[in-house]
């Protein structure tokens, strides 16, 4: 997989041990990375996938969901301006939307781009899946 977005990792992933969320001042385990990035920077498709689910939660904000075969999917998460909708087909690199401002989860954290890999349901690290 390509990285969705260049930039820093600001919070690491973490299901084995907690790890520090500034904004929220509470260590929890986290699912994905958190990566650094500029309000409007736009974020890509890291793999050929389709686009499984498009939502929203209190969290991570608006997300899209991708599957990528193999029973790996990939979210990308606190975006706005959407642009791929539910059961279309994504070329790696292909935006898939830009940036928000962070939720409320974030605001220490600043502009970010939450990114989580799954493989048969269960959260892996995606560093080790990046190229």
């Amino acid at each position: 997989m390509t990285w969705p977005v260049r930039g820093n990792v600001i919070l690491d992933y973490s299901m084995d041990k907690t790890i520090y969320f500034p904004t929220l001042d509470q260590y929890k385990c986290n699912p994905g990375v958190v990566i650094q990035g500029d309000v409007s920077t736009p974020v890509v498709a890291p793999a050929n996938a389709k686009v499984q689910e498009i939502g929203s939660n209190e969290e991570i904000g608006n997300y899209v969901v991708l599957n990528m075969g193999n029973k790996y999917t990939a979210v990308c998460g606190q975006l706005k301006e959407l642009k791929v909708t539910a059961n279309e087909y994504v070329k790696e690199g292909q935006v898939l939307g830009y940036i928000a401002e962070p939720t409320k989860y974030y605001s220490v954290e600043g502009a970010n781009l939450f990114f989580e890999v799954t493989h048969e349901d269960k959260a892996i690290d995606p560093l080790d899946h990046m190229q």
